[in-house]
């Protein structure tokens, strides 16, 4: 039996509601919470549920490249790359190595820099 592929529209909702909550904060009829709500919703679906490459530092030089779901979670493959990257955000002196990690392949850069609009928008839609 098949597996029935998931339409890209379900895996990539939060840049789409990336793109209204910028719409939304430029308009007029909405009122600030629920603009704030919509950057906010973005912000926690990029950190839990975008797809990503995993990004966890490897015993090597590089970082692991298999796919992953967020900017926190870690590959399903290799179970000790989800406390890895969990573990890293905790401490601040492995906080630059967890970071360093979420610009290393264009999945990553485009969720990171998403990321960071969602979080100014927060702030924007609630002084609107």
């Amino acid at each position: 039996m098949s597996r029935k592929r998931k339409s890209p529209i379900y895996r990539y909702w939060g840049y789409l509601l990336l793109a209204g909550a910028v719409v939304l904060l430029f308009s007029r009829d909405v009122g600030p919470v629920a603009v704030s709500g919509a950057f906010a919703l973005c912000f926690v679906w990029l950190l839990l549920a975008a797809p990503t490459w995993c990004g966890a530092k490897n015993r090597g030089e590089g970082y692991c490249r298999n796919n992953s779901t967020g900017l926190l979670g870690g590959c399903g493959k290799v179970r000790m790359h989800k406390w890895l990257r969990f573990k890293s955000l905790t401490r601040l002196d492995t906080f630059g190595n967890a970071v360093r990690g979420w610009f290393t392949g264009a999945p990553q850069q485009i969720a990171a820099c998403s990321l960071a609009v969602s979080a100014i928008g927060v702030v924007a839609g609630l002084f609107k």
